[in-house]
């Protein structure tokens, strides 16, 4: 079996949480690729297979879907839990932001608080044990 990669993973997550319905990634249990398809985006590079099935994703099938990153909890909800850990009282702003989509601000949040180094540690830690949950959920391996 071959390995995915995290970051591929995490990628793929985000992309399928953001594209509303319409983005699809699945991985193949034997190479450990992951393809991803958008109406707006075709990975050139690892295109989705024809025999991947209409978003099929069972213990026997050759391809798993990627759930979105909200399933998975790295999505906004990331941000949130930090928020209630780190910046308790900050979360009213933070909620703003995120509903706003302000990455910017919410960086900018994070330097007046001196708290940057403690997200980028958080989230780091956070997605790649979500990450290597799910890959072990779901029978595959995960790189390095």
């Amino acid at each position: 079996m071959a390995a995915v990669n995290l970051d591929e993973l995490e990628h793929a997550a985000l992309v399928v949480d953001d594209g509303e319905g319409r983005a699809t990634a699945l991985v193949a249990r034997a190479t450990g690729m992951i393809h991803l398809l958008n109406d707006d985006y075709m990975d050139e590079e690892a295109p989705m297979p024809a025999d991947a099935g209409a978003g099929r994703s069972t213990e026997d099938s050759d391809y798993v879907a990627v759930p979105p990153a909200s399933t998975l909890g790295i999505g906004d909800q990331l941000v949130f839990r930090f928020a209630a850990t780190h910046l308790a009282g900050d979360q009213a702003a933070i909620r703003d932001l995120v509903r706003a989509e302000d990455t910017d601000g919410f960086e900018r949040l994070l330097d007046e608080r001196g708290a940057t180094e403690s997200w980028q540690r958080f989230r780091t830690e956070e997605t790649q044990t979500a990450l290597r949950r799910w890959c072990d959920e779901h029978g595959l391996r995960v790189a390095g």
